[in-house]
């Protein structure tokens, strides 16, 4: 930001007092960033995302950005003004991870562990990567921990079968001396436009991973994409975006949603459940079209900001977005206030 706009911004604020919030969000020089995800120790938060450069032409070319985007890495105190710390895992061509997506952090026996999607082998979905440090990653082995094998699970009474696609999301504590990870996962044998669920693995290790079963299933979607999820209360909340790529919208999609949704091919989600396995479904507003501010993102996180208060942090216009405080009104779901 210039000089001269800077005084025009400050000039605003003297004016406009507590309404007004204007700051330059970031991203690395020279790149494209989207698909977040976090991890803190001590006072310091460590962002992970995906990024690739803007000489591919187009942010929205996933053809070419799909080989070459890395994990990028920045830290922070506050959650607004960040440090670039440049990537931490890279694709490795003609490797079973020769394209790599989204991921997420916990730690562990001294150790943090990041699984992230990764692709290239005919059967690679997730890969790890460890560090000690948060700052430093290496991926040990030569295969994927988790590959495309079906995996048994139940929902509502039916036994199915479904396999893991992408977008890996580790619970960061342990339950139950179990590492619970969450999975945009596919019910198989059902039709494709609806088929979407979220599949979870379970670990005492980090290493040997077993089916933990199906923790939602609405039928509504291709994919239920980069699930998180977290306890406020007495209530459990999972937010993931439901990708629609199909010709046709499934049924239970189009009876149960507002008009304005239908037909949007993205749509930020959360669900709720009185337990943390689950069944995870709609509670009262669950969906999440816009930022409080006007602005739009796919794909959030929430986590504590450095006031003890739950945030919610997405990509925006390819940068990380500002911390938006959460509120949980009673009728379920989650509300956002501007940020402070």
């Amino acid at each position: 930001m210039n000089t001269l706009l800077r005084s025009l911004v400050v000039s605003c604020c003297l004016i406009l007092g507590p309404q007004c919030y204007v700051e330059e969000l970031f991203a690395p020089p020279g790149l494209w960033i989207h698909d977040l995800w976090f991890a803190r120790e001590g006072d310091t938060y460590h962002a992970y995302y995906l990024q690739v450069p803007q000489a591919i032409g187009s942010a929205n070319d996933w053809s070419a950005r799909h080989d070459l985007q890395q994990i990028g890495h920045a830290t922070s105190t506050d959650l607004i003004h960040w440090q670039d710390q440049g990537p931490v895992v890279t694709p490795m061509p003609r490797l079973w991870r020769s394209a790599i997506a989204t991921g997420s952090v916990a730690r562990h026996d001294g150790k943090w562990f990041m699984p992230f999607s990764a692709t290239g082998g005919k059967d690679s979905v997730v890969g790890m990567a460890v560090s000690n440090d948060l700052n430093t990653w290496k991926v040990p082995g030569d295969g994927p921990l988790v590959t495309s094998q079906a995996y048994p699970g139940e929902w509502q009474g039916r036994k199915l079968q479904w396999k893991a696609l992408a977008d890996p999301y580790l619970y960061p504590e342990p339950i139950d001396g179990w590492y619970y990870m969450l999975i945009n996962a596919r019910v198989q044998g059902d039709p494709l436009n609806s088929a979407g669920c979220i599949g979870v693995l379970r670990s005492r290790d980090m290493q040997a991973w077993e089916s933990a079963g199906v923790f939602s299933y609405p039928q509504w979607c291709d994919r239920m994409e980069t699930p998180c999820v977290w306890k406020h209360g007495d209530r459990w909340y999972l937010c993931f975006g439901t990708a629609h790529d199909q010709t046709e919208f499934p049924e239970k999609w189009t009876n149960s949603v507002p008009e304005s949704l239908k037909k949007k091919l993205r749509v930020n989600a959360i669900f709720t459940a009185d337990q943390f396995t689950g069944p995870y479904e709609p509670l009262g507003e669950w969906w999440l079209d816009k930022m409080p501010d006007g602005r739009s993102g796919y794909i959030h996180k929430i986590i504590p900001g450095p006031d003890g208060n739950d945030v919610l942090l997405t990509s925006t216009d390819w940068k990380i977005s500002p911390p938006y405080p959460v509120e949980y009104p009673a009728a379920g779901s989650i509300r956002l206030k501007k940020p402070q």
